[in-house]
């Protein structure tokens, strides 16, 4: 009986230790919702994203990086980076703008023929969030909309 016992035992620990360890990174960045608030194309050809990242939960989160991948009208455009760890207050939102790394030559069209009007975007989002000391847990989030695109 013990020998049948002792492998079955280890069994269930092995199954109940690796399930404890799941990414809990869904978790994480449950009620967080981010948005574009604006693209804005600059005379020398540079062009900046604005953006806010809204908390309703009870908790302020420190986010140690964001990085976002823009699509407008199904279409990749570009990426940027926030690096600055940045905090998001509880119950809070906060805006944030930067430069659009263009995905190619064809974003700088996409761009000038989004300005005619507003146009439809999807912003992925990777979110790197500092959870204690030098802890942090990785999160996504997809959010769709219509975005105005201006010239300066």
């Amino acid at each position: 009986m013990k020998k049948v016992l002792t492998p079955l035992i280890l069994l269930a620990c092995a199954v109940l230790f690796s399930s404890g360890c799941g990414n809990v990174g869904a978790i994480v960045v449950t009620g967080l919702r981010i948005e574009l608030t604006g693209i804005e194309r600059a005379a020398d050809g540079a062009v900046s994203v604005s953006w806010q990242l809204a908390n309703p939960n009870v908790t302020p989160y420190l986010m140690a990086q964001v990085t976002n991948k823009i699509y407008l009208n199904g279409s990749l455009v570009g990426t940027t980076l926030e690096k600055d760890p940045f905090a998001v207050p509880a119950n809070g939102n906060i805006a944030k703008t930067n430069r659009l790394t263009l995905a190619g030559p064809a974003a700088t069209q996409i761009l000038m023929t989004a300005a005619q009007g507003p146009v439809n975007y999807r912003l992925e989002s990777n979110l790197i969030i500092q959870i204690y000391g030098d802890e942090t847990e990785k999160g996504n989030l997809v959010q769709s909309g219509t975005v105005t695109v201006t010239s300066k």
